[in-house]
């Protein structure tokens, strides 16, 4: 999700002129890299995670690093706690019935927006039908899939109105699930089911545009975004658990590359840093800033199966085959990540958690060292089977990608590959990282650059991409017996049952490859020794709502 930078020179320049005054305030503050001579300093935080978010809408946002930024703006009915548990937020309490399809919730009673307005139960049922409406176009519609009717409403068969949610009076919201889940809870935390104002929202398209209409309900509130530059959030006021907040301030700086991002962090501008050039790994894996965090996460190659000659599965899984999963393991990510065999990451529970997903489920794609010359001839054979013998009269394709060093080191890697063991020409197209999105969204390429992490500890969450006009199912893929499993995974809350289906869907996803698994992820990142109380989810969101800043 970054920028290449043409020379470090450059990128210097490009980062002093993106840095003035981050990370500084003004005298008788505090930030994360000094303390004022004043007991009642403010503290800022500087931190860099992406680069310019393509929306700030929690019903349309799809990037990780986005969806850290809402954490602190919003909240939702649970959240995730430092010790990795869902716990209530904004609810008070809930109840579910004896079925398991009835959630009733009751909402905090001191619950507000941040211009002091009470959070109601109104708010929620208001914010889900608007995600779950298709004139909205939400890429994330799915997740409110076990909620009743909603896959209906999605799919324009419903009125949004026969959403299985009811506020039955300002502070009880009742929700009814079209089958038991057992991730019902841990939904709650998403973005996605975020409460938001009909007042701010409806009608008004550039609502997020401004801090003026950018009205939140989480531990900060936004004060300034300063476009491909910078957003500011402050302390909320309104919120209930303010006490224990520390920080005045975070400022979210905004860069497309990882290169002055580690620059920035080197100069002491920001204090934690995600990301670093691959380069610079082996300089910093060792030092107290240095974090490898473990990621519910897969890196992969798209297959757009709706164009020549991807429609071909022979095509797809030659060029799967082809790609050296342990030369990109180990020479593209330095060791930071690991060879993928198949798609589900590692990590994910299976029946329970004495079992994990992965353990059971094996591999797909032979992984080992001594595997990829036998790969190799098998990709060989199913291209020639398709027609193209050793890559004879094979079209040149593109590969797009969205510009960093590790993204581009990938990028130029698998196109050696293909060229190499398949006499496949492949061009890379680096786009910005809003322009990629919209790349993939619309089914613009022919393969591209993917990952995705799960929302919720399952593997539903990483399986349900694939299903038949999908919101993030963006090599556009359709199996009727895929989708069929899917929705027999989503009428049950049995794991008994779940995982064995589970375990066939992915099976089934791996024979038609309509994508090519490359890694599992993990997160790098720098974090100064001084910031204390952050902490991420298991899903990879970072939360420093309860940080703070000593020495």
């Amino acid at each position: 999700m970054r920028k290449r930078i043409i020379s470090m020179l450059l990128a210097m320049a490009l980062m002093s002129s993106a840095f003035v005054g981050c990370g500084s305030s003004t005298t008788g503050s505090s930030t994360a890299g000094g303390t004022s001579s004043k007991a009642a300093a403010a503290k800022t935080l500087s931190v860099s995670l992406g680069a310019e978010p393509a929306t700030m809408d929690p019903a349309l946002n799809q990037a990780a690093d986005v969806t850290t930024v809402m954490n602190h703006l919003f909240e939702g009915l649970t959240r995730y706690s430092s010790d990795h548990k869902i716990v209530n937020a904004e609810a008070k309490d809930i109840q579910v019935s004896s079925d398991h399809k009835t959630y009733t919730i009751t909402l905090r009673d001191d619950v507000k927006w941040s211009d002091g307005k009470p959070v109601t139960a109104g708010d929620y049922e208001y914010a889900w039908k608007r995600v779950v409406d298709p004139k909205t176009a939400s890429q994330y519609a799915y997740i409110f899939d076990p909620v009743l009717n909603a896959t209906e409403i999605t799919a324009g068969k419903k009125d949004k109105d026969t959403l299985g949610v009811k506020a039955k009076d300002d502070k009880t919201l009742v929700v009814t699930l079209k089958a038991p889940c057992s991730y019902f809870n841990e939904l709650l935390s998403f973005t996605a089911y975020f409460p938001l104002r009909k007042d701010i929202v409806e009608g008004n398209d550039k609502w997020t545009q401004s801090p003026k209409t950018y009205i939140s309900n989480g531990s900060f509130m936004m004060k300034d975004w300063s476009h491909k530059e910078s957003i500011t959030v402050v302390k909320n006021p309104n919120y209930y658990d303010k006490d224990k907040i520390k920080l005045d301030s975070i400022k979210f700086v905004l860069l497309e590359d990882d290169s002055p991002r580690l620059a920035a962090y080197q100069n002491g501008e920001i204090s934690f840093c995600y990301t670093i050039p691959i380069e610079e790994i082996a300089n910093w894996k060792d030092k107290p800033d240095f974090h490898n965090l473990p990621d519910l996460s897969t890196n992969f190659v798209d297959f757009n199966c709706t164009k020549k000659p991807f429609d071909d599965v022979r095509v797809r899984k030659a060029l799967s085959l082809a790609i050296d999963r342990n030369y990109i393991a180990d020479q593209v990510t330095k060791k930071s990540q690991t060879p993928a065999g198949a798609f589900v990451p590692i990590g994910i529970n299976d029946q329970d958690s004495t079992k994990k997903f992965r353990d059971v489920g094996g591999d797909y794609i032979p992984v080992k060292p001594e595997d990829y010359d036998k790969n190799v001839a098998e990709a060989k054979k199913l291209l020639a089977e398709a027609g193209y013998p050793d890559g004879k009269g094979f079209p040149t394709i593109e590969y797009a990608t969205n510009p960093a060093s590790m993204n581009n080191a990938l990028a130029e890697a698998i196109q050696n590959m293909w060229k190499t063991a398949l006499g496949v020409n492949c061009t890379i197209s680096a786009q910005e990282w809003s322009v990629f999105i919209d790349t993939r969204n619309k089914g613009s390429f022919q393969t591209s650059r993917d990952g995705f992490g799960v929302d919720f500890n399952d593997a539903v969450s990483m399986l349900d991409l694939f299903v038949t006009g999908g919101g993030n199912n963006n090599c556009k893929y359709s199996n009727p017996e895929y989708d069929k499993i899917i929705a027999q995974v989503k009428a049950t809350d049995d794991n008994k049952v779940r995982m064995p289906l589970m375990h066939k869907a992915e099976e089934i996803l791996m024979r038609d490859m309509p994508i090519a698994p490359t890694t599992y992820r993990t997160r790098i990142c720098l974090l100064n020794p001084n910031v204390k109380g952050y902490y991420e989810s298991p899903m990879g969101f970072d939360y420093f709502m309860y940080a703070d800043i000593e020495g």
